[in-house]
């Protein structure tokens, strides 16, 4: 599983902008890392979250039923 940084830029006349600015497989390093992205933003219009990623799983094999 994998915990990505988001970045929110709101604008006032068009549509909101993500991005991801980190990740990591370590939930506990992300809340660090987004806790440190919540401190040093200086900007009103930008905001941080986490998301947590699961990659789909893949078949590899037909199955029979």
């Amino acid at each position: 599983m994998i915990y990505l940084i988001m970045r929110e830029t709101k604008y006032q006349h068009t549509s909101n902008a993500y991005d991801v600015v980190d990740c990591t497989e370590d939930h506990e390093k992300a809340l660090e890392k987004l806790q440190g992205y919540i401190l040093i933003n200086d900007r009103k219009d930008r905001t941080y979250t986490i998301i947590k990623y699961e990659s789909p799983l893949l078949l590899t094999k037909e199955m029979e039923v």
